[in-house]
This record gives C-alpha cells, sequence and structure tokens, in this order.
C-alpha cells in the first residue's frame, strides 16, 4: 500500500505541473487600460491553493470584445480544466489497479473507465460546482491596436462531491466489470489517497501566510 501511494503521489505531481501550464502569463507587451481589481489577484496567474473541502481550478478566456463573452469562456475553461483532471486521476488510479485484481481488457479497459466517469462527474459535480471569482482585464494590443477583455474564472469543486461521484461509478459499474465489491472498495481507496495526497502536497508547497 506505501508504494502504491507513492506511485499515485508521483503522477500527481506531474498531473498538476501540466494542467497549470499555458495559465500563468499575462500577454506579453500588450497595453493595460482596466482590471476589475488591482493590485492583480494571486491565484489569477500564480500557484492557487486547496481550501478546506475545496479544489480550486482557475481557467483563462481567450480574448474577447466584450466583457460578458470572455467571462463565460473562462467559466468554460476552468470547467474543463476540472473535467480534465479528475479523468486523469481516474484513469490512473484504474490502470494501477487493473494489473493488481487482475483485471483483462476484454473487460475492463482503464482509459475507457475514466472517459465514461469523467462524462458523468461533468454533469453531475462540475456544472453543479460554484465559480467563486473572476478577474477582469481591458487590454490594448501591442501590435494591432485592438482593445479586447481577458478573464480569469476561479471554480470551486468540493472534495467531498469528487469521492461521491466517483464511488457511484464504481460501484453501479461492478457486476460489467464483472468485480467483487472486496475490488471495487480497492479501487474507491486508491482513488481517494490519490484525491487526499494531491491536498497534502498542496499544504507543503502553501506559502506561510
Amino acid at each position: 500500500m506505501r508504494s502504491l501511494t507513492v506511485v499515485l503521489c508521483a503522477v500527481l505531481l506531474l498531473v498538476t505541473f501540466c494542467a497549470k501550464k499555458g495559465t500563468v502569463k499575462p500577454p506579453g507587451g500588450d497595453q493595460l487600460l482596466w482590471s476589475s481589481e488591482a493590485p492583480r489577484p494571486q491565484w489569477a496567474y500564480e500557484e492557487v491553493y486547496a481550501s478546506e473541502g475545496m479544489q480550486p481550478f482557475v481557467g483563462m478566456s481567450h480574448k474577447y470584445a466584450d466583457e460578458k463573452s470572455c467571462r463565460d469562456d473562462a467559466e468554460r475553461d476552468s470547467r474543463l480544466r476540472a473535467t480534465r483532471f479528475l479523468e486523469t486521476a481516474a484513469r490512473e488510479t484504474f490502470e494501477r489497479l487493473s494489473a493488481e485484481l487482475g483485471l483483462t481488457g476484454e473487460v475492463f479497459n482503464p482509459s475507457n473507465a475514466a472517459r465514461a466517469y469523467a462524462e458523468m462527474v461533468s454533469q453531475a459535480v462540475i456544472q453543479n460546482a460554484k465559480v467563486v471569482k473572476f478577474y477582469v482585464e481591458q487590454r490594448k494590443s501591442a501590435a494591432s491596436g485592438e482593445v479586447y477583455y481577458l478573464s480569469f474564472a476561479k471554480l470551486q469543486v468540493p472534495d467531498q462531491n469528487v469521492k461521491e461521484s466517483f464511488s457511484a461509478y464504481t460501484n453501479r459499474k461492478k457486476d460489467e466489470w464483472k468485480m467483487a465489491q472486496e475490488q471495487i472498495d480497492r479501487v474507491n481507496d486508491a482513488f481517494y489517497k490519490y484525491w487526499d495526497s494531491k491536498k497534502a502536497e498542496q499544504e507543503l508547497k502553501e506559502p506561510q501566510k
């Protein structure tokens, strides 16, 4: 069990790094005309940390001519990032456990199982999660002179809802996967440890206030 936890923690670090790529830098050289708050909030461009019982995901919009469109796009991006993250977490868990439990590809495919879980959780959990903060900038392009809006959205996904949705999914699939309840419990436990290790890692990285 200790070796499993170590592997899951390592995978988590890779996933967290990849999820943050491409979201941390503003357009270079473009003039800032207005922002919804000043100074720029730390969560918009820097590492965001989990709060009690919640996991944040920050979405970034494309450039838009109006503020509402860019806010909507940032919100969509935050929900998409949450869905992709949970799909990766589920796939890594399924791949690890399928070998340990002796499951064959004809019965259980980790990628398909993770994709199906992501589809379910996107409807059952992520679409109902709340965007708690927006940050909006109005900028002028240095290259074209075009004035545009850029937005960031901070989505909070409840830990408990994630865990409950995963258990509901695996228990519903038990007969299809031809897995005993003991095996399902092991899969669920591995996913919970994966999720909790992520929270612990963030606590270690969070700067002291």
